[in-house]
C-alpha cells in the first residue's frame, strides 16, 4: 500500500476552503481544526492512509485497532463551504520523499473537491512576543493579510510537511496560506487555537449555520 483513500460518501461542495492541521490533536493546530469541525457541524466523509505514516496501529477505546490516518470532514452548512483534515497523534513525516508523497495526495484530494484555498495550521518556534505568523503563496493573498495583528515570516525557510505543502501550492498556482502558532508565546492552547480560527474567519468571512 502506497496510500489509500477510504471514502464514505462524496460531498457536494462549492469552492470550499481546505483547512489542514499538521501537528496532531493535542497541540493548538489540532485543537483549532477540531473546534472548526464542531462550529461548522462538519461530518467525516473520508479517511486517508499512507505507508509513510508510522509503523504502528492505534488501539481505540473499544479495544479495536486501526492504522494511523488523516480524517477528512466536510461542511456545506458553512459559508464558504469547508473541508477540514485532522491527523492522528504521532504522524511525523521526517522523510522528504514521504512528505512529498503525502502532501501531493492532500493536494489531489483538495483539487478533486475544487477547493479555492488550502490553509495549513502548524506550530513554530519564534520570538515570544508574537502569537501568530503567516506565509502565503501569492502577493495577492499576502496583501489581504496586512493587518496589525498579523506577523509575516520573512527571510527564512520552512522545513517538513508545512514547507512542502506550501511549496507545492506555489508550484501549481494554488492559493495556499500557512498559519503558524508560536509555541513560545505564553497562553493556553485553547486561546492559541482560537486566535488562528479568528484569522481564518476574518480573512475569508466564514459564517456558520
Amino acid at each position: 500500500m502506497n496510500s489509500h483513500l477510504k471514502t464514505v460518501y462524496e460531498p457536494k461542495l462549492v469552492k470550499p476552503l481546505l483547512v489542514i492541521e499538521i501537528s496532531g490533536p493535542s497541540d493548538p493546530p489540532g485543537i483549532a481544526a477540531r473546534m472548526l469541525i464542531e462550529r461548522s457541524s462538519a461530518k467525516p466523509f473520508a479517511e486517508y492512509y499512507s505507508q509513510n505514516f508510522p509503523d504502528h496501529v492505534i488501539v481505540t477505546e473499544d479495544g479495536t485497532c486501526r492504522l494511523p490516518r488523516y480524517e477528512f470532514y466536510e461542511s456545506t452548512r458553512s459559508k464558504p463551504n469547508l473541508l477540514v483534515a485532522c491527523s492522528d497523534e504521532g504522524i511525523f513525516l521526517d522523510d522528504p520523499e514521504g512528505g512529498y508523497d503525502v502532501m501531493e495526495n492532500i493536494i489531489q484530494i483538495s483539487s478533486k473537491h475544487r477547493a479555492s484555498t488550502i490553509i495549513l495550521i502548524d506550530n513554530i518556534q519564534a520570538e515570544p512576543e508574537n502569537l501568530i505568523y503567516v506565509a502565503a503563496t501569492s502577493k495577492r493573498l499576502a496583501g489581504r493579510l496586512k493587518t496589525p495583528d498579523v506577523n509575516f515570516l520573512a527571510d527564512t525557510w520552512l522545513a517538513g510537511p508545512a514547507g512542502i505543502l506550501l511549496g507545492l501550492c506555489r508550484l501549481r498556482s494554488i492559493d495556499g496560506l500557512g498559519i503558524f502558532i508560536n509555541q513560545t508565546f505564553e497562553d493556553t492552547n485553547e486561546r492559541k487555537a482560537e486566535a488562528s480560527l479568528n484569522l481564518i474567519q476574518n480573512l475569508f468571512k466564514v459564517k456558520y449555520a
